[in-house]
């Protein structure tokens, strides 16, 4: 036991090590792509107005999040202790890695408010879902407004909502069927030899907890869910157009909507960390060349959206010990 233990333990550790290559890498191109000197002047000629309106967004996607979260968690935590828990997951997400801030939400969860593993999980995979949700939607939209400009990327895009559209097809079969569908569908996997493929278990694991929720609950609860994950991306979708305007980018807004809908995908695959350092940038330069941004002008307002995404993220840690002072209960509940 302990043999196979220390063997993940080391695989993790070697993977974790290569993702870090990886995102310094890609920052290294992305540095390459334009001078030094145009680095230095774009920072020296950044917007002060877009800076204060990105970070006043920045700090509304945080309370946004947290509300997410709360309609799932109602009668279970406050908003407040929602908030508590969101920070320290984008915190650690974004200064370390993407899988230590969703354990870190689960463990805080856990220990701190005793909210069961199940449940935090399956709050998380249906805030999941929702966002899934209103980005599906919005590439459909927002592709179609860009079609005739995105050229090579039709056939990808195409996939994408076809892929897309299928997990969400999932989601609503396993809400509707339960146990009935899991089951078919762990049979299938079985036969086909595909149900000891760790990823595909992991998947399976989820839909059995989905399929575990009250039904009722789920339907009446993710209606509002959908609408804070639509309000969530759109406010998203400004911060990123905030954040280009810091340095005098400002692409018409069918552009935004289309590369922010591709970048919140990039970022589901984990292979991210410090907050999607190098990846970010390197999908922006790519998904941006099709609309007629010069790579010279866009890597120095990319390098510098990252250092001002580090420090808006220093910010909402201000709450962290003002909860801990007076808005943290004194006794927790049972488990829920």
């Amino acid at each position: 036991m302990t043999s196979t233990t220390s063997r993940k333990s080391g695989l993790s550790s070697f993977w974790n090590f290569l993702k870090i290559v990886l995102a310094l890498g890609l920052v290294i191109y992305v540095l390459s792509r334009s001078e030094p000197s145009k680095l230095i002047s774009a920072l020296q000629d950044a917007s002060v107005f877009w800076l204060l309106i990105s970070g006043v967004i920045y700090l509304l996607l945080t309370l946004l999040k947290a509300l997410q979260y709360s309609v799932l968690m109602r009668g279970t935590l406050t908003y407040p202790q929602v908030l508590n828990v969101i920070i320290w997951q984008n915190a650690v997400s974004n200064f370390f890695l993407a899988g230590a801030g969703v354990a870190a939400y689960i463990t805080l969860t856990r220990l701190e408010h005793e909210v069961k593993i199940s449940r935090s999980v399956t709050t998380f995979i249906l805030t999941k879902v929702g966002d899934l949700i209103a980005i599906w939607l919005v590439l459909i939209l927002s592709g179609s407004l860009v079609w005739s400009k995105i050229g090579v990327l039709q056939t990808p895009v195409i996939l994408l909502i076809a892929g897309i559209g299928c997990v969400i097809l999932f989601f609503f079969l396993t809400i509707l069927f339960r146990q009935r569908f899991v089951s078919l569908v762990g049979k299938i996997l079985k036969r086909l030899g595909m149900s000891k493929v760790k990823l595909i278990e992991d998947g399976m694991n989820y839909l059995q907890g989905l399929a575990n929720m009250e039904q009722n609950k789920v339907l009446s609860t993710f209606g509002m869910l959908l609408l804070y994950s639509f309000l969530y991306l759109a406010v998203s979708i400004c911060f990123i157009y905030a954040n280009l305007a810091i340095f005098h980018v400002q692409p018409q807004i069918p552009a935004v909507m289309f590369v922010s809908v591709l970048i919140q995908l990039v970022s589901y695959f984990p292979v991210g960390v410090f907050g999607g350092l190098g990846i970010t940038e390197t999908s922006a330069l790519y998904f941006w060349s099709f609309f007629d941004i010069p790579q010279d002008t866009l890597a120095p307002a990319l390098i510098g959206i990252r250092l001002i995404f580090y420090l808006f993220n220093l910010i909402p840690l201000i709450y962290l010990p003002l909860y801990s002072a007076f808005l943290k209960p004194k006794q927790q509940t049972s488990p829920k």
